[in-house]
Parts: C-alpha cells; sequence; structure tokens
C-alpha cells in the first residue's frame, strides 16, 4: 500500500530546503466557538479540526466540499453538483431522494441549523470552519450523532472597511463578491456580505452541443448585525439568502465526462435563513445565551437516468425530486460565572431546546420507449414533519492536581408524522438521550491529555419510496422490502483518547486522537433493483457496526518563513449483521463484517507554505484517501488517489492576489459510483456494471480583492 506517494515530494522539497534555521515565529490562538463556552481549540477534549480563513483562502474554496480533504477521517459522496453529503468517522449520509433524512452529520452556519441542505454551504466572507468528529449528543442531540460542522461568517466590527473581490479561472469560471462592514450608531455594527460564482462545469454534452450542461450557478447573501444594547445585553441577527441554479449531468454509460444526455438534470435550493442571538450577563450567577432561528428552503433535484438520449438508445427518462422544507427552533441556555458553582465546586450549563421541521416532497418520474411503448408519468408525493424538544445540561468540576472532570447529559423527546401518496402512514415517537463523561489532565507541560465516553443518537424514519414500489419487485423482494417499512433510531457511543499542545518553544501544535465506537441499531442504507432499471432506496437496522481509528493534526513554524501542516487519519469499520438483496441474482447477500461504505481506511493532507519574498508566499499541498466502497449493497469501490494542489499569494497594501491550481496533476478520480443495469433496451440484469461521477479535473485560475 503506498501510503506516501511521490506527488509529496513537491511538498517535501520546499519543507527541506528551509528547516536549517532558527524559528521566530509562534503559531496563532484558534479558538473554538462550538462548544458551550469558547475556547482555545487546544484546550478543548475533543477532536476538532479549525479551517480558518487563511486555509479558505490558501485552497481558493467557494464551497465546503473543497475543504473537507483537509480533515482526517472526513469523507463526501456527490451525486449531485456539490459533495454535500459528510461522513465523519465512516458514519453519514451519501444520498437523498424521495425519502425522508435525518442528517449523521450536522451543519449550523451562525447559529441556524442547515443539516440536510447543505447545498447553501458558501466559503465567501467566512472566518472559520469548525468540525468536530464523534458524537455531540449533550450540546446538538439527534443531526449531531457521527458529528457536527459549524461554519462562522466574519462578524461585525467599530471600523468602516469594504472589499471588493473577483476571479477567473478555467472552464468558464468567474466570480465577484463585495463586503461593507463598519458602525451605524454608536452601539449598531452592520456587515453585509454578497457573492455570484459560476462556472460552466467540466462535462462535455455533444449531443446537445453544449459545455455547461453540469455548471455551477450559485448566488449568496449575508447580512450580520450587532446591537450592544447596554453593557450585559447584545443582540446580534443574522441573514442569509443563498440560491443556487446548478446542472447535474454527471454520469455517463462509459463512465467518462462527455455525456449525450439529452435531458441534462438539475440541483437547485433557494434558502432564507434567518438568527437572533441574546447575550445577557446582568445577573452575577449566570449567563443567558439564547438562539432564535428559521430557514425556508426549496430544493429541487433532477437527472437523466437513463444518461443517454433517444437517438442513442431508444428510451427517455428522468426523474424530478422537489422539496419544501420549513424549520424553526429556539435553545436557552444559562452558563454558571465564577462563584457560583455547586455541587463541591462545579460550574455548570443546563439549557432548554425545541424545533420543528415540516417538508413536503413532489416526486416525478417520465419515461419514454419507441420499442416497447409510452410515454408515462409517474407521480409520488409525501408530507415528513418532525417536533423535538430537549432538556440539557452539564457540570465540570476541577479536581485539583491537575485533573477536571466533565458530565454532561442530554434528553431529547421527538415526534413525526408521514404521509404519502401511496396511503403509507407512520407516526413515531421516542426520547433518546446522549451525553459525555470526560476526564482531562494537564500535568504535562504544555499538554491536554484526556479519556472520554461520549453517546449520540438519530431519529429514526421511514422507507416509503421502498413500500411504494415493493409491488414491482419479485415476489421474495417484496417481503423482504415490506418489512423494513419502518426503521429505527440509533445510537452510537464513542470512547476516545487524546493528547494536544504546543511544543518545540510554542512552534508546534498537535493533536492526536484514538478512537472506537459502537454503533447499536446503525442505520445502514441499501437498494434494490426495479424493473426495468430503477433503483429503490430503504435503510435497515443492523446490529453490531463498529468503527475504530486515529486521527492526527500538526502545524509547525521551523522558521519565519516556512510552515508546514500535515493531517492523517486511518480508520477501520465493520458492518454488522446486514443482509441485502444482491444486484447480479435479486437473491438475498450477507455482507456481515465487511467494511462499511464510504469509509476509506487512510486520509491525509500535507503541505507547506513558503514566503518567497516579503509580500509573495507560494503553497503546495496534497490530498490523499484510500479506496472506499460506494455502497452497502454491492462490493465495488473506488480507486485511491493523491491530488496536488498549488497557491501563489501576493499582498501589496490593500490589495491581495491568488494564482491557485488544484488537482495540477489532472488525476481521474470518483466521488460517487452505483453498479446496475442502465443499458437499453432490456434492462434485464445481464449487463449489470459500475458507473461513476468523477471529481473535479485540474483546475486553475487568479483571484483578486481589494480592500478600503
Amino acid at each position: 500500500m503506498n501510503i506516501f506517494p511521490r506527488s509529496l515530494l513537491a511538498v517535501a522539497c520546499a519543507i527541506s530546503c528551509q528547516t536549517l534555521y532558527a524559528a521566530d515565529q509562534q503559531l496563532p490562538t484558534i479558538t473554538v466557538t462550538a462548544d458551550f463556552r469558547e475556547a482555545e481549540a487546544l484546550k478543548t477534549a475533543n477532536s476538532i479540526s479549525v479551517i480558518d480563513a487563511h486555509a479558505i483562502a490558501r485552497r481558493e474554496a467557494k464551497h465546503l466540499d473543497q475543504l473537507l480533504n483537509t480533515a482526517p477521517n472526513v469523507n463526501y459522496s456527490e451525486g449531485a453538483s456539490r459533495g454535500r453529503f459528510v461522513q465523519v468517522r465512516g458514519v453519514g449520509e451519501r444520498s437523498q431522494f424521495k425519502d425522508p433524512l435525518d442528517a449523521s452529520v450536522g451543519t449550523i452556519i451562525d447559529g441556524i441549523d442547515y443539516s440536510g441542505i447543505s447545498l447553501a454551504s458558501a466559503m465567501f466572507d467566512v472566518q472559520q470552519v469548525e468540525i468536530l468528529r464523534g458524537p455531540q449528543g449533550t450540546q446538538y442531540g439527534s443531526s449531531a450523532m457521527a458529528g457536527l460542522i459549524t461554519i462562522q461568517s466574519n462578524q461585525p466590527t467599530e471600523d468602516f472597511e469594504a472589499t471588493l473581490s473577483a476571479g477567473i479561472g478555467n472552464y468558464g469560471s468567474r466570480n465577484a463578491g463585495v463586503v461593507v462592514n463598519g458602525a451605524l450608531t454608536e452601539t449598531l455594527l452592520g456587515r453585509i456580505a454578497y457573492q455570484k460564482n459560476l462556472s460552466d462545469g467540466y462535462i462535455d454534452n455533444d449531443f446537445l452541443g453544449k459545455d455547461d450542461t453540469n455548471n455551477i450557478d450559485e448566488e449568496v447573501l449575508k447580512a450580520q448585525f450587532k446591537w450592544m444594547a447596554s453593557d450585559e445585553l447584545s443582540i446580534h441577527f443574522s441573514g442569509h439568502y443563498s440560491d443556487v441554479d446548478n446542472g447535474y449531468n454527471a454520469f455517463s454509460l462509459d463512465n467518462s465526462r462527455d455525456i449525450p444526455s439529452d435531458d441534462p438534470g438539475h440541483d437547485r435550493q433557494e434558502t432564507y435563513a434567518g438568527s437572533v442571538r441574546v447575550t445577557w450577563t446582568g445577573s452575577e450567577h449566570f449567563d443567558l445565551n439564547s438562539t432564535l432561528f428559521a430557514e425556508h428552503t426549496t430544493a429541487e433535484y433532477g437527472f437523466d437516468w437513463d444518461w443517454s438520449n433517444l437517438d442513442a438508445t431508444g428510451v427517455r427518462g428522468s426523474e424530478n425530486n422537489r422539496r419544501n422544507r420549513d424549520g424553526v427552533g429556539a435553545d436557552v441556555r444559562l452558563l454558571s460565572k465564577l462563584g457560583s458553582e455547586i455541587l463541591g465546586g462545579a460550574n455548570w450549563t443546563v439549557g432548554a431546546y425545541i424545533a420543528y421541521r415540516d417538508t413536503e416532497l413532489k416526486y416525478s418520474e417520465s419515461w419514454e420507449d419507441v420499442v416497447g411503448g409510452g410515454p408515462w408519468l409517474s407521480e409520488f408525493t409525501n408530507k415528513f414533519g418532525n417536533q423535538r424538544e430537549a432538556l440539557y445540561g452539564q457540570l465540570s468540576w476541577d479536581l485539583g492536581e491537575n485533573f477536571s472532570l466533565t458530565s454532561g447529559l442530554r434528553i431529547e423527546h421527538y415526534e413525526t408524522d408521514y404521509r404519502d401518496s401511496n396511503g403509507i402512514t407512520a407516526d413515531e415517537s421516542d426520547t433518546p438521550w446522549g451525553g459525555k463523561l470526560t476526564l482531562e489532565y494537564t500535568g504535562l507541560q504544555n499538554s491536554l491529555l484526556y479519556a472520554s465516553i461520549s453517546r449520540g443518537y438519530k431519529i429514526g424514519g421511514v422507507n416509503g419510496q421502498a413500500a411504494a414500489e415493493a409491488p414491482s419487485l419479485s415476489p421474495e423482494t417484496e417481503a423482504f422490502v415490506k418489512s423494513r417499512t419502518i426503521f429505527d433510531a440509533e445510537s452510537l457511543v464513542n470512547y476516545e483518547f487524546g493528547i494536544k499542545g504546543n511544543y518545540l518553544d510554542n512552534t508546534l501544535q498537535l493533536s492526536a486522537t484514538a478512537f472506537y465506537m459502537s454503533r447499536k441499531d446503525m442505520q445502514a442504507n441499501a437498494w434494490v433493483l426495479s424493473p426495468p432499471a430503477e433503483w429503490v432506496s430503504y435503510r435497515d437496522n443492523v446490529s453490531d457496526g463498529h468503527n475504530a481509528g486515529v486521527e492526527i493534526e500538526a502545524t509547525w513554524f521551523p522558521t519565519d518563513t516556512l510552515t508546514i501542516f500535515a493531517t492523517a487519519g486511518w480508520l477501520e469499520t465493520e458492518l454488522g449483521d446486514l443482509t441485502v438483496v444482491d444486484v447480479d441474482t435479486d437473491q438475498p447477500k450477507d455482507q456481515s463484517g465487511r467494511e462499511q461504505a464510504q469509509a476509506p481506511h487512510y486520509q491525509y493532507n500535507i503541505g507547506a507554505t513558503l514566503q518567497l519574498i516579503e509580500n509573495m508566499a507560494l503553497t503546495l499541498e496534497v490530498d490523499g484517501k484510500d479506496s472506499f466502497y460506494f455502497s452497502n449493497s454491492h462490493d465495488d469501490k473506488s480507486d485511491s488517489y493523491e491530488l496536488v494542489h498549488m497557491n501563489l499569494s501576493y499582498t501589496w497594501d490593500q490589495l491581495s492576489i491568488n494564482v491557485w491550481i488544484r488537482n495540477l496533476t489532472d488525476e481521474d478520480y470518483q466521488t460517487r459510483g452505483f453498479y446496475f443495469d442502465n443499458t437499453a433496451p432490456d434492462f434485464d440484469g445481464s449487463n449489470t456494471q459500475a458507473y461513476y461521477q468523477l471529481g473535479a479535473p485540474r483546475t486553475f485560475g487568479v483571484n483578486a480583492n481589494y480592500t478600503f
């Protein structure tokens, strides 16, 4: 296994030519905001990756998926215009079609719950991204069983400032943005940010004579206002508008980037969202933090499922999924102040949470076969309501002799209501719990050692699509699928040991974590085929699944002109007792004990930034990833790969310019894979094969920012 390929030599050369000099530069302090109390990352007993504004600019990231390879044991799948389905430590969703879906990895942007709608995760005017690995059962409950991603936008400040940005690149990429920031009155600060991001995409469609059928068209507007009403009271308002109108034409019969579809698909999302965060410090015993958030989203996802055209195959088929989602929630918590400890000196946090979310789907599928007849149209609708209430609390004791103990507990009650046009109904409720117990030791110089046990959970749901399509399957498969109309909630217990700290006179920042996760009633996604060529997705509860691994992150300043950064993750996973329907034989197939889908054994990111002259820096970095299974239902795997990226930055007074290249060696790699028969006219399983969505080829461009 070649974990350290030749592509790392470029980075190694940049490192070796500078390490002979003494270091004068020291690492900055990184603050984590996702916990109950803001704290330094190196003083937080959790496995956390913090991707700051510098790292976002270094990769010229326009969307969250362009950053995820920098975090250990974090993977993503596409099957859409963006990699918006995230897996942490091998746990997470890979796609969504007709059925409602609760996320295993949550997404919070400026206090607003974007879980499940992260197509809106634009990186413009972002202060930092925090990726928390492992269950966040006390703070966030369901939707954060495997981990949590928080995105924090830049905050308004008193000084007036305006920034204009623009960029161009190959494949017709171009972007433009503006930020205006400053004091509106003595007590009111404001910040407005807007960006438009466009690209023709990487697909040629010779049938239509177009090169933009997989295009990017994304627009984001953010408003931040902070009102300092008094010395004890501040109110922060965040407003978001996101409009994504991307193309989706990514799969071909020959696994190439020339896709002659006659009906290219789309991947759209329009979101209006806002939050109001109130901080009151007027009590001598506690601080009050409260957040009220709301969002409305319309999302539409459609594709040409034969990936070809009527002239070539004699068939034409497409499907469209349109969702309307409304959510609202509130979180109120009290945090103790110094001198208000309880139970032998514990500082405390108590809180309450309530949220409502309603989702309505309208699905349509069309089919035309010039040989066998048609056309015909199939339609399907469902409604899914979800209500959650939770109480939570946390206690932290200073035990003396460099030891401290933290205990957290969250009890959450949820109720779901499902109805669809096929007459399938489900009303489910449950009261799961999550929490953690963490022991910390700070007796080693500049180091934190910790051991923790944490529990996370996610709600159950309905396999509405599978139940509706079951009559079209063979009798054995129909009975198999119907027995899985309802799937139960899942829980996960995580055992973790970590060490982190500053070393070498504060020039090296290092953290390492080892973990073992035991999954109860693991929700394993699988699918079966429904003639002529439609896959039927369902979720099954599996016992005895487990995930284990190691995560390492380091940043080092060996000299005052060189920064070296590296992350690495190692992951071992195993499915529990899972039986699926074999795609080729339509018979039961035992997948027990196999590795879980979308869980590569290793991942790494290593790079170096070299200050060439006073105002110019060169960054080279490499992302590496092992092969992984695309699905629990079949055994097709991706290739392992290494991607090389480069950035040359220049700063002069208020002007900064970045020249960037991603995937410098033009590596072909897969980001999503299916295995079934998609060849006309029979669709009888005689030509079952693997089909892949390819990641972005070599892309390059230049971006400029001017601040005044």
